[in-house]
Formats: structure tokens, C-alpha cells, sequence
């Protein structure tokens, strides 16, 4: 049934239920609130909705796309849009919503057809993004029990440090494959 509703109706409502989830925050933050008026389990089930919704989103965006095949080398050119590839991931820390998986897989659609090696590093990146997302999203299932308080902030420091990791390796015009990366689109590339 997903597949056939459009993409952009996962992306609104997942948008609205981590805008609903941050809102509360972000006026505590800003000093505009005395006290955050929405509760802990509140603001966690809004964020499970807000994070599955936009993992239905991201999955059916990249399974619509067609594969193509990969090799080569990288030229500069194709470095620096790489990199931009695997630094879209930092916009996670900006904190609007699904801007990190979005300049991503635009820049991946964009890019893609022109190097089989730009496809092959778009497709590490979006998985590593979708990956990262779906382990948020069975850590804030885990605040429950305690345990997602802890597992949170390791995940954003393993997206942090792999992230940080790729955009190195690129700059030396390496390949990378990010670790637990869940192979989320279909027809992994093989070398020629």
C-alpha cells in the first residue's frame, strides 16, 4: 500500500510529527517557554512517528531509481561532488528534519549519471543515511527502556566520526564504505 501513496506525503507528515516533537524544544531553548510543555513519552512517540514516516519516504525515493553500473577511478571533479555527497550527512546536526538524507539524494540524482564511481559513493552515503535514521529510530523505541539515553548519542557520534571518516577518504580519492551500512538499495554495484 505504500508504494502507491507519493513520496511527499510521507515527507509531510513526517516533517509535521518532528516539527511537533522539536517545537516544544526549541522554545525552551530560545528562553521563549519557563518550562518544556509537552511530555517525555509525548515528545518520543511524535519523533517514532516523524522518523518511521520519513523512512518509508527515503525507501521508496531511492528503490524508484534505476541502478547503474560502476568502475573507475575518481577524477577531481568527481571528488568534490563526492564529497559533497558525503557531506550532506553533517546537515543531521542542523536540525531540520531530513535535510541530511534530501541534499543527498538530490545531489545523488543529480550526479549519478555522470560517473559510475560518483553512482557507487551516492549509494554508500544514502545507505548510510537510511541506516543511521532506522537505527534513531529503534533507539528512541529503546527510551523506554532507558537504554536509547545512551544508545542516541553514540549513534550521532558514529555518524559524526564515519561522515568526517568519508569525506577524508574522498579528499585522498578513496572509495568508502561506511560500516553498518544496511544495503538499502537494491543492486549493490560490482566492479568491471
Amino acid at each position: 500500500m505504500a508504494a502507491r501513496l507519493p513520496v511527499w506525503v510521507f515527507l509531510s507528515i513526517s516533517l509535521i510529527l518532528l516539527g511537533f516533537a522539536q517545537y516544544p524544544l526549541m522554545r525552551f531553548g530560545l528562553g521563549l517557554s519557563p518550562t518544556i510543555v509537552l511530555s517525555p513519552t509525548s515528545m518520543a512517540m511524535w519523533m517514532i512517528g516523524g522518523l518511521m514516516c520519513g523512512l518509508t519516504a527515503m525507501i521508496l525515493m531511492v528503490r524508484r531509481q534505476p541502478m547503474l553500473p560502476s568502475a573507475g577511478s575518481p577524477a577531481a571533479v568527481e571528488r568534490s561532488r563526492a564529497l559533497a555527497l558525503h557531506g550532506s550527512g553533517l546537515l543531521l546536526y542542523s536540525g531540520i528534519p531530513l535535510a541530511n538524507f534530501l541534499l543527498c539524494f538530490w545531489l545523488w540524482r543529480r550526479f549519478r549519471q555522470q560517473s559510475p564511481w560518483l553512482n557507487q559513493q551516492g549509494i554508500q552515503a544514502l545507505n548510510f543515511q537510511i541506516s543511521i535514521y532506522l537505527y534513531l529510530l529503534l533507539s528512541a523505541f529503546m527510551v523506554f527502556a532507558v537504554l536509547g539515553v545512551i544508545t542516541t548519542p553514540l549513534l550521532l557520534l558514529l555518524h559524526l566520526v564515519c561522515t568526517l571518516l568519508a569525506c577524508l577518504q574522498i579528499l585522498r580519492g578513496r572509495s568508502f564504505n561506511y560500516p553498518a551500512n544496511i544495503p538499502i538499495i537494491e543492486g549493490r554495484p560490482t566492479r568491471a
